[in-house]
């Protein structure tokens, strides 16, 4: 099995951060840079620009745009400009989208099906069809198809995803699925049986496709100040993440606690709520020597690539040092590809 590592950075940084991070990731060996798409920050598609222009090897792109925020054939545009800059480096997930309670959208309608015509629009453009399109909710007529020259036409399109239905339905259709913000081995195995469910009901070969795990990451050589940073973000996020706490056993009571705590700026006070089940469920966190066999537990529950998620560490650069330099080489014989 070869395995791919990789690192998430959101849009909370100023423009110049950029580019020198990605120049080290690149030159650390990683496969692959992942830019989040949140609308709390900056998009990623500026920020890949700048990135796509000034490296050479790295694969990179947006985890995840939604076509809750623009319409599926405007992804594909800024994608195929991506791959057309960086020589065919560019990949992309398309998703849900996590903020979508900020747009009002509580009660998505078919999300399943929106996300899938969605990602069957992007790669009928991608591709160069000009059959028009009529889904329940995007279209696209006959004259609309890219009129310039597509350097591919089959760039890699993945599904960010934790719902084991819309796992089934990435499956189907995409090049893998990336399940952000997870980091149960359990859990993983039950969203990757899904999986493969889906692609061998269409006759896909599972081995080929990606089963990608983006855990939120906190790393230090100091462990208190690591399981300190992360449970901040935590506090945050639990409950954007559903059905996951339910899964893991994490009450209710617990979430809304340590995010209303939050949100009134007792970050303290956030932070004591947060259990490390909840710690342990959804990042990596503490030292090189927590993470390595947290690493080896998610692969044998099906992970073909994990991508370090923020916020990488109190400290970016110390927490990308160890990655690159106390984790990646325990995994070397696995990266052979």
């Amino acid at each position: 099995m070869s395995v791919k590592f990789s690192v998430m950075i959101t849009g909370m940084y100023p423009m110049d951060a950029y580019v020198g991070w990605a120049q080290k990731i690149e030159h650390y060996g990683f496969d692959e840079l992942h830019i989040a798409d949140d609308l709390i920050f900056r998009p990623a598609w500026p920020i890949l620009t700048l990135i796509g222009a000034n490296t050479s090897r790295i694969r990179l792109g947006p985890a995840i745009v939604t076509p809750q925020v623009a319409h599926p054939a405007y992804h594909a545009a800024n994608l195929v400009a991506l791959d057309e800059l960086t020589g065919g480096r560019a990949i992309c997930g398309v998703g849900r989208g996590g903020f979508n309670p900020m747009l009002g959208i509580t009660n998505p309608k078919k999300p399943i099906k929106m996300l899938r015509e969605a990602h069957e629009l992007m790669q009928r453009m991608i591709s160069g069809s000009r059959e028009p399109y009529e889904g329940e909710f995007f279209s696209a007529t006959s004259d609309l198809f890219f009129q310039f020259d597509v350097l591919r036409r089959d760039i890699p399109v993945f599904i960010g995803t934790w719902g084991p239905q819309m796992a089934m339905m990435a499956g189907k259709v995409a090049s893998g699925f990336k399940a952000d913000c997870t980091w149960s081995p359990s859990y993983l195995a039950h969203l990757r049986d899904q999986f493969f469910k889906g692609a061998e009901a269409e006759n896909r070969d599972p081995s080929k496709l990606d089963v990608i795990v983006g855990p939120l990451c906190s790393l230090s050589r100091d462990r208190d100040a690591a399981i300190d940073h992360i449970k901040g973000m935590l506090a945050l996020l639990q409950p954007m993440l559903a059905p996951m706490p339910a899964n893991e056993g994490i009450p209710e009571d617990e979430i809304q606690g340590a995010f209303e705590a939050f949100q009134a700026g007792d970050v303290e006070k956030a932070k004591s709520m947060v259990s490390d089940r909840a710690v342990r469920a959804f990042s990596v966190s503490g030292t090189a020597a927590d993470a390595i066999p947290q690493i080896e537990e998610m692969l044998a529950a099906g992970a073909t690539h994990i991508a370090f998620g923020p916020p990488l560490g109190p400290d970016f650069d110390e927490a990308l040092d160890i990655i690159a330099k106390d984790i990646l080489p325990h995994f070397s014989k696995l990266r052979e590809h």
